[in-house]
């Protein structure tokens, strides 16, 4: 990985005209003659491939680019850019921040494919065997950069209710890609031990616990059944997958109730249970007591 001193950390509020509408997109040239230095970012960057070749450096791993792949890189990721010998690359570069979609994203997340994409796809990165893009066949990269151009040229005018628009299209950006992701998966197969596979697992659990947990989905993309699963996830972590989700978000809990005066029914809901009664009953089975209880005794 890049030597955080060196590395620039690029602000949304540099790209960002309008602080009420956290989005920026741009064409860019990876220039034959010039290297993009190693730099993270305070916001999420969408990045499809136009035309050309080029090195994409992440996470210590090296990933030649094409015509056509496209990859999220989200807040804090270290990355870098080295261009082809031979031509330059064109690249579209999407900014936006986590609360650009607003609303829009609580939708999204209730899409098993996009979750796949949009969360589980970083804690797979560190994997040598997996490519962190998705490499999109012809029909599917003349969608996706129609729907950029739109966006483009939206951005660049800005007539009346540009912004509608170019929310629209990446949210419909956002859903091809994640369907694509699903039809094109066993093009880009994820090869890890067990081992592997379950840390990766928790990790995104305890970062993403208030997000749906779709077994099958999650067996999809480790390569196994969901049988083969939940066997050797408890094998490894002594829980279940619902129950290890459930003591994350207890846990999450029971820090909320100690630390703030949020009602018990919004804690409830952060931390990713739709149901009070269904928080209570889980809560007092791993704490032992209510969440009323437990929130007057610390």
């Amino acid at each position: 990985m890049a030597n955080q001193h060196n590395v620039s950390t690029l602000l949304g509020e540099q790209f960002f005209s309008k602080p009420a509408f956290p989005f920026h997109i741009h064409q860019y040239f990876i220039s034959k003659e010039k290297p993009i230095p190693p730099h993270n970012h305070d916001f999420f960057e969408l990045v499809f491939v136009v035309e050309g070749n080029a090195t994409h450096y992440m996470e210590n791993q090296a990933y030649p680019l094409s015509a056509g792949n496209v990859f999220i890189i989200e807040p804090e990721v270290y990355h870098r850019f080295n261009p082809s010998t031979h031509q330059d690359t064109i690249v579209y570069n999407v900014l936006f921040s986590k609360n650009f979609l607003g609303k829009e994203l609580a939708i999204l997340n209730a899409i098993p494919s996009f979750v796949n994409l949009f969360y589980l796809i970083p804690f797979l990165r560190k994997n040598a065997s997996f490519i962190p893009y998705l490499p999109l066949h012809t029909s599917q990269k003349i969608e996706i950069e129609r729907h950029l151009d739109t966006i483009h040229h939206e951005y660049q005018e800005q007539e009346d209710g540009f912004e509608l628009i170019i929310k629209t299209r990446l949210i419909e950006i956002l859903v091809l890609l994640s369907r694509y992701h699903t039809l094109n998966q066993s093009d880009n197969s994820v090869i890890m031990s067990d081992k592997e596979a379950i840390h990766s697992i928790t990790q995104y659990l305890k970062e993403h616990s208030d997000h749906p947990l779709k077994l099958s989905h999650l067996g999809q993309t480790y390569g196994m059944s969901v049988s083969s699963l939940t066997a050797k996830f408890k094998e490894h972590t002594g829980k279940t997958l619902i129950e290890y989700k459930h003591s994350v978000q207890i846990q999450y809990a029971c820090v909320e109730l100690q630390k703030s005066q949020k009602k018990i029914a919004t804690i409830a809901f952060d931390c990713g249970f739709n149901d009070i009664s269904h928080f209570n009953r889980i809560f007092k089975k791993q704490v032992g007591m209510t969440p009323k209880e437990y929130r007057a005794i610390h």
